[in-house]
């Protein structure tokens, strides 16, 4: 009789998951403290890996030489359109930093504008694995049972 071996009862979706709150802890710290580009890096990070499933469409010439590979889904745009702002806000940032005079209040608006489209990347990030299933699930409505058990 052939010995039987064990299957782990955990799957790749372990390696997803472990890979996914990593990202997330260095997010935490990243972000309350103002390094904005590493929080973007990291964002984007998260994104590549909930992308796993999504097509890549290949656009070939008649040669069958390759023009252009892209994803082409509703989601994608939404991230790009998030990264548009995000690069605006930076770019007026850079723009006021070459003027000789730094309006202040210009430029805390163009800071505030990078943070908030910074988190609004964040929060749609997390709605979107929230839609696929992988981030947190609310069960308990009241934050004393949650934490005491009541």
């Amino acid at each position: 009789m052939a010995k039987r071996y064990m299957v782990p009862q955990q799957d790749t979706g372990w390696g997803l998951i472990y890979r996914l709150n990593d990202l997330f802890r260095r997010i935490e710290v990243l972000a309350p403290v103002g390094r904005y580009e590493e929080w973007n890096f990291a964002l984007d990070r998260v994104w590549c890996n909930l992308l796993y499933r999504n097509d890549i469409k290949i656009l070939k010439n008649e040669d069958g030489e390759i023009k252009s590979i892209y994803l082409d889904d509703n989601d994608t745009k939404d991230k790009n359109f998030l990264d548009r702002q995000i690069t605006i806000a930076k770019f007026t940032i850079n723009k006021l930093n070459k003027e000789k005079e730094i309006d202040v209040k210009e430029m805390s608006n163009a800071k505030k504008d990078y943070y908030d489209s910074l988190m609004l990347k964040d929060v749609w990030i997390r709605k979107f694995m929230n839609s696929l299933g992988l981030y947190l699930k609310q069960v308990e409505h009241d934050p004393g049972k949650a934490i005491y058990g009541n």
